[in-house]
C-alpha cells in the first residue's frame, strides 16, 4: 500500500526529528570522550532507510585514570642525593644542636633587664654614685650587674682601675655568651659548598650517562640532573637557618657588650666626679 504525500512528509519529519534528537544527546558524549581519550572522534553510522532509519553508534568503555604519583618523602631524597647528603645530616646535626643549647642559654640566663641603663641614670641623678651602687647591689640577679660590681670593687674608688676591672669582667662573660658562635659560623659557611660539590658529582654523573648512552633522551640525564638539584638545595636547607641563628645570637652579645659599656660609662663619670672632689 503506497502512502500519500501527507503521510509520507509526516513520516519523513518524524525520522529526522528522531534523528536530531538522539544526535543531540549523543554529541556531548562524543565530546567528551574525545577530549579524555584524545582519539579521532568516531561518526555515528546512519542507514537511509525510510522504514527503520536505525541508528548505530559505537560505544567505547572510558580507560581508568592511573593513580597519581607520590611524591618522594625525605628518605627517597636523601638517598637519590647522593654521598654528600651524609655529610650534610652530619653538619645539620651539629649546628641545630648548638643553636639550640645557646638559644637555651640566653633564654635562661638573665643578662640585662629592660631599662637597666634608664633606671641606672635615674638614680645617678637623684643619689649620684651612691644611688648607682645601690641599684647596682638590686640587681645581682643579672650578670650586667656583677661585672659592674667587680670592677669597683677592685678600683678603690679609681676610675681607670674601674674601667680596667670592668673591661676584664665583661670580656669573661662574653667568651661565655660567644662559645658554640664559631661553629654556627663554620657550618653556615661549610653547607652551601658541600651542596655545591655534591651539585658537581651530579652533573659529573650526567655527562657521563649521556658519553655512554647511544641514544640521548631526558632519562638518561634526570637522575644526574636530580642528584645535582637535592644536593644544593640541602646545602641551603642547612645554611640558611645556621646562618639566621648566628645572626641572632652575635646580635644578643653586642647588645649586651653595648649595654655594659653604656653603664660603665656612667659610673666612670660619677668616679671621676668624686675624685676631682677627693683632689680639691
Amino acid at each position: 500500500m503506497k502512502l500519500t504525500p501527507n503521510k509520507a512528509n509526516i513520516k519523513t519529519l518524524a525520522t529526522t526529528a528522531m534523528f536530531l534528537t538522539l544526535l543531540y544527546i549523543l554529541t556531548p558524549a562524543l565530546l567528551s570522550q574525545e577530549t579524555k581519550t584524545a582519539e579521532p572522534a568516531k561518526t555515528a553510522e546512519v542507514s537511509k532507510d525510510a522504514k527503520d532509519a536505525t541508528i548505530a553508534a559505537p560505544v567505547e568503555t572510558e580507560k581508568a585514570p592511573a593513580p597519581p604519583k607520590k611524591s618522594p618523602g625525605l628518605i627517597d631524597l636523601f638517598l637519590v642525593g647522593g654521598w654528600s647528603m651524609w655529610p650534610l645530616a652530619l653538619s645539620s646535626i651539629i649546628g641545630f644542636g648548638v643553636a639550640f643549647e645557646r638559644l637555651y642559654f640566653f633564654f635562661t640566663t638573665k643578662l640585662v633587664g629592660k631599662g637597666y641603663n634608664q633606671i641606672l641614670s635615674d638614680r645617678i641623678e637623684e643619689k649620684g654614685l651612691e644611688g648607682a651602687l645601690a641599684y647596682v647591689g638590686e640587681t645581682k640577679d643579672q650578670r650586667i650587674a656583677n661585672i659592674l660590681q667587680n670592677g669597683y670593687d677592685v678600683s678603690s674608688d679609681d676610675p681607670e682601675i674601674f674601667t680596667a676591672g670592668v673591661e676584664r669582667e665583661a670580656s669573661e662573660v662574653i667568651v661565655l655568651l660567644e662559645r658554640g658562635l664559631t661553629i654556627l659560623a663554620s657550618v653556615s659557611t661549610i653547607a652551601p659548598l658541600i651542596g655545591f660539590l655534591g651539585t658537581v658529582s651530579g652533573m659529573i654523573n650526567a655527562f657521563d650517562a649521556i658519553a655512554n648512552a647511544d641514544q640521548v633522551n631526558a632519562k638518561v640525564v634526570a637522575g644526574g640532573i636530580k642528584e645535582a638539584l637535592i644536593t644544593t638545595a640541602a646545602g641551603l636547607i642547612v645554611a640558611i637557618p645556621t646562618m639566621s641563628f648566628y645572626q641572632f645570637l652575635t646580635g644578643k652579645v653586642n647588645g649586651f657588650a653595648t649595654e655594659v659599656e653604656e653603664a660603665a660609662n656612667k659610673i666612670y663619670k660619677e668616679l671621676l666626679k668624686k675624685k676631682g672632689k677627693l683632689t680639691k
